[in-house]
């Protein structure tokens, strides 16, 4: 539960700062690479993914236990 917590932060710290870059980088006086503040944004999305499907199968597995008592 703590893993899929922490991933699902760090998803979502990635997602907040890349975007945060996208919008910064053409009001910038120089021309920005957006490639890679774009894979920050797709890793991001990819941690919060994971992150969600390990906290759902923890508490699918939790439920389970209580239902075999």
């Amino acid at each position: 539960m703590f893993v899929g917590r922490i991933l699902f932060l760090l998803g979502m710290a990635f997602v907040f700062f890349s975007s945060l870059v996208f919008f910064m980088i053409p009001f910038a006086n120089s021309y920005g690479d957006l490639t890679l503040p774009l894979f920050g944004l797709l890793n991001g999305f990819m941690a919060m993914g994971v992150g969600d499907i390990v906290i759902d199968l923890n508490h699918r597995r939790r439920v389970e236990k209580v239902e075999k008592r």
